[in-house]
């Protein structure tokens, strides 16, 4: 769909209502000029704006491309639901969820382009604040259309294309695709822009000067520009607005309204009931895939096993909270762990018991070990169990906990981080920016600009809250660099939230997904993705390049 239709198929009446339930005066969008605008009208369109951001297929879109793209999930199987080519990396040149995401993001940046245009500066304090607002707005949607249908910054930014920079209303105007470094400089500029306007202290569903901060913070790290990722964080940090969720609230996270949650720097709001019914959000939201509450839902992505692995490290970790066995009942106990198996890998599974002597003895299909027997031994001061199988007589460590439902030989792992917000089974309202996001962005900017002892401090602040134990820079080990840290603690503390596939990619690092998961089924299969790959990048959508008047350059 080209430009010109979008502008024509933009909702131009704002449909919003007072807190009083009287109806505000609705203007037609190309009736509002310079001349009348007012402080009420442009703020009445930006609100719809904000309201446009919770239809399923931008915020779904965005998630199921970064999250579904990591390695911090394992679907149980196959689904014919398009998010299966999203996370198996096989691009559709109409994939619904790319396709309707493309389409909708313009719409949006057209919208915010008109308020933009309208709204004149130093007229208000107020009106002031809703055109920093806007200006945010078209950063962040920039943002994320630049980091799905771009390369990373770190590569070649200044030849690779982004996507078109459409920054007027006017209808006659198809811009090309322009380079990634130029769409960086864009995102740059609108929010740096908007914090100088912004003033008001608003809550965190909308825009304010810190919410612009913590975006910037972000978007200098995935630049590479070290010192201004720090600094813009320590502007978010030092502004004293938000604190870090402790103990059983911090497991409660995704329960609260973001109003009420003072980690939160922004969040897409959810309304209970009335959005939960008017988004269908039982069964197609973010949640409905990754549990089954209540009798709704899919509940059929799982924690992959690489980051059980990372999590387990530490039974006390407070994130445990977010995931849910099914645990069978009565209660069993088996071995678990992850077998290759051609060019695929397979989760093990077989029930044990406790024997007097505190061993465990394996009861089912104890003809494929060389003992029936578990084996222990010390590892760090900790004791790990493992098993020899007789078919490779290779030894495999194993996890012994609590046995539970499985969906397609996948052990049913319930995901409670996107779900449950005023206990609606899938309500949830997507989490933007929050202040760990940001300790971790000012960690890994001290880190590059040679400052280990700060990045630490940073990755403790989290650990702390995690209640697990802290890192010393004298426990390193030789050849290894804090950054390996500080990623872990990213993986950790931002999973299932869209960071995982694009913090691997900017660092140049090879995603690994050899784990068992619905990736490895069929054909073609990619156990690994090399930052290089032509396929971490999507395509745009073939119904938008046959539509476009002036030419847009597919991606390889």
């Amino acid at each position: 769909m080209i430009m010109k239709t979008f502008i024509k198929t933009l909702f131009i009446f704002v449909l919003i209502f007072s807190a009083a339930g009287c109806d505000l005066e609705r203007l037609p969008y190309d009736e509002i000029t310079n001349e009348n605008v007012t402080a009420e009208s442009a703020e009445n369109i930006t609100l719809g704006t904000y309201a446009k951001l919770k239809e399923e297929y931008y915020y779904k879109a965005t998630h199921y491309v970064n999250e579904y793209g990591g390695d911090n999930i394992s679907l149980s199987g196959t689904t014919v639901d398009e998010l299966y080519f999203l996370y198996k990396y096989q691009r559709l040149p109409n994939n619904n969820y790319m396709a309707n995401f493309w389409k909708f993001s313009y719409q949006v940046i057209i919208n915010i382009n008109g308020m933009i245009e309208k709204i004149p500066e130093g007229k208000s304090s107020d009106m002031d604040q809703i055109l920093g607002e806007n200006y945010y707005l078209r950063a962040f949607m920039y943002f994320n259309l630049v980091n799905i249908f771009g390369r990373p910054y770190a590569q070649s930014p200044e030849t690779n294309l982004g996507v078109p920079l459409k920054l007027s209303t006017d209808i006659n105007e198809y811009p090309k695709r322009a380079t990634v470094y130029n769409v960086y400089d864009r995102i740059v500029k609108d929010p740096e822009k908007g914090a100088e306007l912004m003033e008001s202290e608003k809550i965190n569903i909308y825009a304010s000067k810190e919410v612009a901060y913590a975006l910037l913070s972000r978007v200098y790290l995935y630049m590479g520009k070290w010192q201004e990722a720090k600094d813009y964080a320590d502007l978010v940090i030092e502004s004293g607005r938000y604190t870090l969720l402790e103990g059983e609230s911090y497991q409660k996270y995704p329960t609260f309204v973001p109003e009420k949650n003072s980690e939160t720097i922004w969040a897409i709001r959810m309304m209970k009931d009335v959005d939960f019914k008017k988004y269908h959000m039982a069964s197609y939201s973010v949640g409905s895939m990754y549990a089954r509450i209540n009798e709704t839902g899919w509940g059929e992505m799982y924690p992959s096993s690489t980051y059980l692995e990372l999590i387990d490290q530490h039974p006390t970790d407070l994130r445990h909270a977010f995931i849910v066995p099914q645990e069978l009942s009565p209660a069993k106990k088996w071995i678990n762990y992850t077998k290759p198996q051609g060019d695929s890998h397979v989760n093990v599974m077989n029930e044990v018991e406790l024997q007097a002597d505190g061993t465990y003895l394996i009861t089912e299909r104890p003809e494929e070990y060389t003992s029936k027997v578990v084996q222990q031994e010390l590892h760090n001061g900790r004791v790990r169990y493992y098993v020899v199988r007789n078919d490779d007589n290779s030894k495999y460590f194993v996890k012994i906990e609590n046995a539970t439902k499985t969906r397609n030989g996948y052990p049913m792992r319930y995901i409670y981080k996107c779900s449950l917000q005023e206990e609606q089974s899938h309500l949830w309202s997507p989490i933007i920016l929050r202040l760990a996001e940001v300790y971790l962005n000012r960690a890994e900017a001290n880190h590059h600009l040679k400052n280990d002892p700060d990045a630490i401090k940073d990755i403790n602040m989290i650990r702390r809250r995690a209640q697990i134990p802290e890192r010393d820079l004298a426990d390193l080990p030789p050849g290894e660099s804090v950054l390996t840290w500080i990623l872990e603690e990213r993986r950790l503390e931002l999973a299932w939230e869209g960071h995982r596939k694009l913090d691997i990619f900017r660092n140049d690092l090879v995603l690994d997904r050899r784990y068992p998961g619905g990736h490895l089924s069929g054909s073609p299969v990619y156990p690994t993705i090399h930052p290089t790959d032509n396929s971490i990048v999507e395509l745009i959508p073939q119904r938008e390049l046959d539509a476009y008047p002036t030419e847009l350059i597919q991606n390889p």
